[in-house]
């Protein structure tokens, strides 16, 4: 067991540990499909949308980095055109431009969160682009003490550069942080730049087809954010 004193600050994972990105993209796409009487899985294509945008984001040339603006619009497109679906420029725009901003936080986060923070400096430490994780914090009321972008840092997750840079402009060791995702790529990259790990479980993160896969040894795995802050309050 280490020694929780020395956590300083809480890093999160923000898209999908803390916002429900499935049902605001397959509520785009639903839309889409009732408009035009179209004849496909809102919840597939939702899915689809996210695992070809967060491909992007996280297998980048650092010499031409995109953000998960440029993503969302990039997986929605080829989306489209794989599925010869025909759809407005208007429609294409709300489904990559402003469905992502319009994601609800988790209910079992802002409240613990909010305690959280009397005791720990928060963070957004996301892959999110500074658009949406401002958009998105404001819309559920959610206060960070600070937002750090992968944008803004011009080093994307899970390049391990990423996480010392966030460390170094905390200007806390990396193990005086503690990177809190349910994703395991996330979380496995943190711990190997010296950060402490919780991994919080998102059982709807991908709709009905969510599969938890646990794939490394973290300091806590917890099933809500109600478990992880008892955890920390100890």
């Amino acid at each position: 067991m280490f020694n929780l004193s020395k956590i300083k600050a809480l890093t999160f994972d923000t898209g999908g540990t803390i916002l429900d990105w499935h049902t605001g993209f397959s509520g785009g796409f639903e839309e889409i499909k009732k408009k035009y009487k179209l004849n496909f899985s809102s919840t597939d294509y939702a899915n689809l949308m996210r695992r070809k945008s967060l491909k992007k984001v996280t297998n980048q040339n650092p010499k031409s980095l995109i953000n998960f603006d440029i993503a969302h619009k990039q997986a929605v497109e080829e989306l489209i055109i794989e599925n010869n679906l025909e759809i407005s420029d208007d429609d294409l725009y709300n489904l990559y431009y402003f469905c992502p901003t319009q994601l609800k936080a988790w209910p079992d986060f802002l409240s613990p969160f909010n305690d959280l923070k009397k005791k720990f400096f928060c963070v957004s430490f996301t892959l999110l682009s500074n658009r949406l994780v401002y958009i998105n914090s404001k819309a559920n009321q959610i206060s960070w003490d600070l937002i750090l972008s992968c944008e803004t840092l011009e080093i994307y997750k899970p390049n391990l550069e990423a996480y010392k840079k966030t460390a170094n402009l905390l200007q806390f060791k990396p193990e005086e942080c503690m990177m809190i995702a349910c994703h395991s790529f996330d979380l496995n990259a943190a711990q190997k730049a010296g950060f402490r790990t919780a991994f919080v479980k998102r059982e709807r993160e991908w709709g009905g087809e969510t599969k938890i896969n646990i794939d490394g040894n973290y300091d806590v795995v917890v099933d809500s954010f109600y478990q992880l802050k008892e955890f920390l309050n100890n």
